[in-house]
């Protein structure tokens, strides 16, 4: 590794008062061949145009294949919360270095990097970025400043660095998903072109899905997760994909109209031994299940009898059941476990890339000074304006006006790429079916719809991160 901080800031343009970035060289192995890229780690500014006062500091680390043209794509992703920091995506995902599960640092076999040149962005709040004065906090930490603010620095970015001409495209993971169809729509205003975006983790926001279908299309998710614990009647266990087909087709042509209607009480029964069936929890547990059944409850009752509860973001991991009335704790959830080993990130920025910062690297759960004086203390429960619209739950809420479906139709050329983990409960791989059939043709062929063995990051399972590498570089082809 070599580290450059002199003359990075001028060479950069960057404007008097701003820190260096960190500059750093480095080499991978990447399918048996030598793959060279040169880091960068820093904050670029988000001014207000009026003033020019910096109003707050994005950070981001870049990674650019060396001897690369110009015109090569650039992807700028993020992970979700709201209140999450690039790291996951970064260092168990897409980066060129990962933590492994163990916590050792190595060269990533599912890195993008041979395809595209990638910007991993920590926004406001989060991560090593700040509002330069606290009253500027409400401009950020809400969905639609949220989305203008990663916009511009994108725009930031590509003018400091000079990628006019590069194709440019966004990933976002969770609530990054609603990020980066915000921001899609934020550039097409701008005129700054898009190529594409890549959704992971969140259901497509291209069409409202009706209440009774939204909640019926949970049932394939459970079919796999009872699947994955040897709890589906035999004759389903058999094959993994033809009992997802079944369970989706049940779940949208029977369970969605009865959800919408009222029902008798033999259709009841029926429709709840059919349930019964296809998730794996005994009809004595289900009682009025197909109109009252969520996957907070779905999570509690399929290993009840061996006194475990599943993970809402990976229904493979599990957990001691609770058994008190508190409201859900995602501090709790087996599936949200620490990623990193202790100061695992930020050793890995100062000592490999060279950036030093004593600020809190902040996530969505708290931890720095002050602490926080109320339950969970995230973003969702205590900085972030939700709109009415956006009705906050404890997973991330849909795109309340579909600015994605906007960007699509003011750009021809934009493409979208999206996939669910099959044991992901906020994220169901069937609902992305159903929307792509909602969808006019001439958006619907530029759509790719996926779905992998994994939870809701599904980078973390080695398969899942794999095929995803592979299905992205064929998306990033022109």
């Amino acid at each position: 590794m070599i580290v450059l901080l002199t003359a990075a800031l001028l060479q950069a343009g960057a404007m008097a008062g701003e820190e260096p970035f960190a500059t750093t060289r480095h080499h991978i192995t990447l399918d048996g061949r030598r793959l060279d890229y040169t880091a960068r780690a820093g904050r670029l500014p988000i001014r207000d145009n009026e003033t020019g006062d910096v109003h707050a500091w994005v950070f981001f680390v870049s990674y650019t294949r060396d001897s690369a043209d110009s015109r090569r794509p650039v992807t700028f992703a993020w992970n979700g919360g709201p209140g999450s920091n690039a790291a996951l995506i970064q260092l168990r995902g897409i980066g060129p270095r990962r933590f492994t599960d163990a916590g050792a640092l190595v060269d990533n076999d599912g890195t993008w990097l041979d395809r595209t040149d990638l910007v991993f962005v920590d926004p406001v709040g989060t991560g090593y970025s700040r509002v330069t004065r606290s009253e500027y906090g409400p401009e950020f930490y809400q969905t639609r400043g949220d989305a203008e603010s990663v916009a511009e620095f994108i725009r930031v970015f590509r003018m400091r660095f000079e990628r006019w001409r590069s194709p440019l495209f966004l990933a976002g993971e969770s609530f990054g998903v609603t990020r980066a169809a915000g921001v899609a729509e934020v550039l097409a205003r701008r005129s700054i072109p898009l190529d594409g975006v890549v959704l992971i983790g969140l259901r497509l926001p291209l069409a409202q899905v009706p209440e009774p279908v939204e909640r019926a299309l949970h049932v394939p998710t459970w079919t796999a997760t009872a699947w994955h614990h040897q709890r589906i009647e035999p004759a389903l266990h058999k094959d993994f994909a033809r009992a997802i087909q079944l369970s989706a087709a049940w779940a949208e042509s029977t369970l969605a109209p009865a959800l919408a209607d009222s029902v008798n009480p033999a259709t009841r029964s029926r429709l709840v031994a059919e349930l019964a069936r296809f998730i794996g929890v005994p009809v004595a547990q289900l009682d009025s299940a197909p109109f009252n059944l969520s996957y907070h409850r779905f999570a509690r009752l399929l290993l009840a009898d061996q006194g475990r509860r599943l993970g809402h973001y990976d229904t493979r991991l599990t957990g001691p059941l609770e058994t008190g009335p508190g409201p859900y704790d995602p501090t709790a959830d087996p599936s949200l476990k620490p990623s990193f080993p202790p100061d695992g990130v930020v050793r890995y920025l100062r000592e490999e890339l060279g950036y030093q910062n004593d600020l809190f690297y902040a996530g969505p759960f708290g931890g720095a000074y002050p602490p926080v004086t109320t339950f969970r203390g995230d973003w969702m429960s205590v900085r972030w304006k939700w709109t009415k619209a956006e009705a906050p739950d404890s997973g991330p809420p849909p795109p309340p006006d579909l600015p994605l479906t906007r960007a699509m139709k003011s750009n021809p050329g934009l493409r979208v790429f999206v996939t669910c983990g099959y044991y992901d409960l906020v994220c169901d791989a069937a609902a992305n079916d159903w929307v792509v059939k909602q969808l006019d043709p001439d958006v619907f062929i530029r759509v790719t719809v996926t779905a992998y063995h994994g939870g809701h990051a599904v980078y973390l399972d080695d398969a899942a991160r794999k095929q995803l590498r592979a299905d992205v570089a064929a998306f990033l082809k022109p």
